[in-house]
């Protein structure tokens, strides 16, 4: 008699494994749940979290600097200003952008603001991206060597041609 011919006695690891899913949730799993549910740090949690939620408590220190209905708002200004294509509008717009922003980090953005007419916007746009190099967080943009370059040549101000000379090096 071959072992094809004869009645299995043993179950298959398939088999057992689908016994196991068909199992659905243990008793032991919903007793610790419970059991936490019930536990007072954890009921002090949900009631804070009401309250805060209900208004009825001020938001702690430590979460009151990371509201992002500001930072979505001004990473969606900086979204439509980088989507300005006609230079013109694009420098207008930057202009307004910076009266009430900071200089922005991208150096996508910081490339395009190097063609500005303004050279104070050139000098500023400069300090952050030797900044941002310093700090070793700079991905310059391929067209930043260039654009480096023309502000070497069309700034009238040599500490401008000089910082802009050193930064188009050292990105060699």
């Amino acid at each position: 008699m071959t072992d094809d011919d004869r009645p299995r006695q043993k179950k298959s690891w398939r088999e057992i494994d689908k016994m196991r899913d068909r199992g659905g949730p243990s008793r032991r799993d919903s007793r610790d749940r419970e059991s936490f549910e019930r536990s007072t740090g954890y009921t002090k949690y949900k009631t804070n979290l009401e309250r805060l939620f209900s208004g009825g408590a001020p938001l702690p220190d430590h979460l009151k600097g990371k509201s992002g209905e500001g930072e979505e708002e001004r990473e969606e200004e900086r979204k439509k200003l980088f989507a300005i294509e006609d230079p013109k509008a694009f420098y207008a717009a930057a202009t307004e952008y910076l009266k009430t922003n900071e200089f922005p980090h991208d150096p996508r953005l910081l490339d395009r603001l190097l063609g500005h007419p303004d050279e104070t916007t050139v000098e500023k746009a400069l300090g952050r991206l030797e900044e941002l190099h310093k700090a070793g967080t700079l991905k310059a943009p391929p067209a930043l060597p260039n654009r480096l370059a023309s502000v070497e040549l069309d700034t009238g101000d040599p500490q401008i041609r000089r910082r802009a000379a050193e930064l188009r090096k050292a990105l060699r």
